[in-house]
Order: structure tokens, then C-alpha cells, then sequence
């Protein structure tokens, strides 16, 4: 055979194995071409798919304030709603006492639009941990995760407990985060079968010893509850969240058609059902006269950490530090706070490039942010200005 014939041979082989490969993994493609830019990637997702629905509708009312009956101070509220605007917020809302006190949307957004949450979804899986645990299905968070995985039974991370997992000091390495087709961190979160993908991350340091917030830990987390409770993530709040705190339209992302939910990122509903978990929160873990989520889960997710005590469940709480530690591949999240918070218990999730559900205990008070990501959000000039302007 000539070098010609050798060539033409070989080419045409390598051309097949492109093409299987491409064939084989064909969403992830799809997905990677098809991803928008930051500047849209809060309230374009259409391209994405599959998806499946949590809830369908606006949700339970939620009342506004009358003029008269403000316990906030309205030009502190006009403040802060200016500022948000300023930052291109897309939904601005501040709430006390389970009332609306000032509630923004940019133009072309209102109460019925879904937005992407980023990280802040994690906050919400760990209040279906709250589920679980309460029902008995895992009944231990210092038990092994291993427990559950037996993909890990045999090697350092079979000592890693579910708690540590919640709290970001598993000891799990973190791949590098790149928009790039080798990068283990974006197949999180546009691949098929994420929870194999953070199955199969090694550990890099002993389990409880340091925090560090990694993606990973999320999606592992995802495959120890779905195992537990033998149910789908998406059923398991359609049983026993999402109606009762009265949400309706949301939806979350599948690998695949009937497939596992990706826990990393990307929970899509409205600011107001965040105002709504905000407030379940708030209210010891009751919507109304319905107890959603044990008084003892919430008091539990939001205590600080052993390790990190700025830091909860998939929450944080406090000052934040100035930034965040950074990931593998310098992908730095800064945390803003220009200055110490007026109130000692705030709480919040927090999202990639300022989204936001804060609350704060002591004065009843809910504040949720989602807008084009953006880090220079400083949650200090929304909190502070709030605080020195409540009424009673």
C-alpha cells in the first residue's frame, strides 16, 4: 500500500472516531455551542435541555404593604432599589414580617418571570436534606456518604460523612473550572451524568479538616439523597416543598431525559418563590399552619460550621470574608461586603455573580437579588441602610 493509500486509510479512521466521539457525547456538544454569555445566563435558558417542571403557576399570594403601614423607611427603601437598578438587577425584593415592603423588576421582567439561580440552588438542596433527614431516610449526617455509595467504599472517601459534604470540608479535589470540553468542573454542568462525573473525583485532602466550596460536593450530595430516599430529586420536592411553602413555576435541568438533576447550579423559578424559602426559613421551618421542614433542621443548617463558622449548610452566614477562597484554575467568586454587616445573623445563599436570598432573624427581614452577574454587588449598601431604617 502506498503512503498515499496509508494516509487516505488512516484519516478516514480518525474521521470515525471523531464522529463516534461526537456521537456519543452529542448533548454535551450541543449544550457547548449553544451555552449564552454571562450577560444573558440568568434569564436565557431555553436552550437547554431537558428540563423538567417543579411547579406550575404564580404560588401562594404574598402581601404588600400598604403606604401607610411601612416598617421600613420608604426613602431607604427607594435607596436600595436605586442601587439595585444601578447594578442591573433583573428582581429586587425586600419583605418584613412576611410582607412585601418594595419589590423591583427591570423592564421586560415581572413576578411571573423564572430566573436562573446559580449556587443558590444549593441552599434549596439542603433544605431536601432537611426533607430526607426528617423522614427518617438518612438518619445520620455523621454517618459515611459511603454508606450509600459504594463507589467510595473502598478507598480515603469512605470516610467522608454527609455533613462534611454540606458543608464544603469533604476533602474532595476540585477540578479545574474552564469552558473547555476537558474540563471536569463544566462537564458538572452541562455533560451527562453529573453525579459519575463527581463520583469520580478523588480525594485530595483529609475530610474535615478544611473548607473549601466546591462544586462537587454539591452534586455528590445530589446521588447520597436520590439513593436514600428512592426518589427523584424533582419528586421529592414536588412531595414535600414545593406546594406546600405555595411556589409554583420552576423547573431544574436533567442530564437526560428522566435522568439525574444537576444540584450544582441552575434551579429556574421566580424571586418570589425565593422570598417564599426565605420566609419558611424565617418561620422555623413553617409555611402557614403547615410544618414543611422540622424547627430542628433549620437550626441545624443555619449554625456555623465546625471548621468554617461563616459558613452552614450550603449557606453562609455573618460577615462574609472579603472573597471567596479561589477554585482551581483562579476561578475566584468574590463576596463583597464593603463593611461589617449592622446585624450579627444574617444569613444567606448565595449565587455566582450576586444573587441572592438573604434573611435576617432578629428583625424578620427578607431580601432577594437576582440580576445580571455582576461582582461588584455589595450586599453592606442593601443590608445597613435597611436596618438603620426599620420603624419598630
Amino acid at each position: 500500500m502506498t503512503a498515499r493509500k496509508h494516509f487516505v486509510v488512516w484519516s478516514g479512521i480518525a474521521a470515525l472516531l471523531v464522529a463516534a466521539y461526537f456521537a456519543y457525547d452529542w448533548r454535551f456538544w450541543v449544550r457547548h455551542f449553544q451555552s449564552p454569555p454571562d450577560e444573558r445566563i440568568i434569564y436565557d435558558f431555553d436552550w437547554y435541555t431537558p428540563k423538567v417542571r417543579i411547579g406550575e403557576g404564580a404560588g401562594r399570594d404574598i402581601p404588600v404593604v400598604s403606604d401607610a403601614a411601612h416598617t421600613i423607611d420608604p426613602a431607604a427603601l427607594a435607596h436600595v432599589v436605586d442601587y439595585a437598578r444601578d447594578l442591573d438587577s433583573y428582581a429586587f425584593i425586600v419583605a418584613r414580617n412576611g410582607t412585601i415592603e418594595a419589590e423591583y423588576y427591570k423592564e421586560g421582567f415581572g413576578p411571573d418571570s423564572l430566573f436562573d439561580s446559580q449556587s443558590m440552588h444549593k441552599g434549596l438542596l439542603s433544605l431536601a436534606f432537611g426533607l430526607a433527614v426528617d423522614r427518617g431516610a438518612i438518619p445520620d449526617l455523621d454517618a459515611p456518604a459511603a454508606t450509600y455509595l459504594p463507589e467510595w467504599q473502598n478507598d480515603g472517601r469512605a470516610k467522608i460523612t454527609i455533613r462534611q459534604l454540606l458543608a464544603n470540608t469533604s476533602g474532595l479535589a476540585e477540578p479545574e473550572f474552564a469552558e473547555r470540553p476537558w474540563s471536569g468542573a463544566y462537564r458538572l454542568f452541562i455533560a451527562d451524568d453529573p453525579d459519575g462525573t463527581a463520583l469520580s473525583v478523588p480525594l485530595e485532602r483529609s475530610p474535615g479538616e478544611t473548607f473549601r466550596f466546591n462544586h462537587v460536593n454539591a452534586q455528590v450530595l445530589h446521588a447520597v439523597l436520590t439513593r436514600a430516599t428512592k426518589q427523584s430529586y424533582p419528586d421529592l420536592l414536588k412531595s414535600y416543598l414545593w406546594p406546600q411553602v405555595g411556589n409554583g413555576a420552576a423547573q431544574v435541568r436533567l442530564d437526560v431525559p428522566g435522568g439525574q438533576t444537576r444540584a450544582v447550579c441552575c434551579f429556574q423559578t421566580t424571586a418570589r418563590s425565593w422570598l417564599r424559602i426565605a420566609q419558611l426559613i424565617l418561620d422555623h421551618g413553617r409555611a402557614g399552619d403547615t410544618q414543611v421542614i422540622s424547627e430542628r433542621w433549620v437550626t441545624e443548617m443555619t449554625a456555623p460550621g465546625a471548621v468554617n463558622p461563616k459558613f452552614g449548610f450550603n449557606l453562609y452566614l455573618g460577615q462574609p470574608e472579603p472573597r471567596r477562597a479561589g477554585s482551581a484554575g483562579g476561578r475566584v467568586q468574590p463576596t463583597r461586603a464593603s463593611e461589617p454587616f449592622a446585624a450579627a445573623d444574617v444569613r444567606y445563599f448565595e449565587g455566582r455573580g450576586g444573587q441572592r436570598t438573604m434573611w435576617i432573624p432578629s428583625q424578620n427581614l427578607a431580601i432577594i437579588r437576582i440580576g445580571k452577574i455582576n461582582f461588584a454587588w455589595d450586599d453592606a449598601k442593601v443590608i445597613n441602610p435597611l436596618i438603620a431604617a426599620l420603624k419598630n
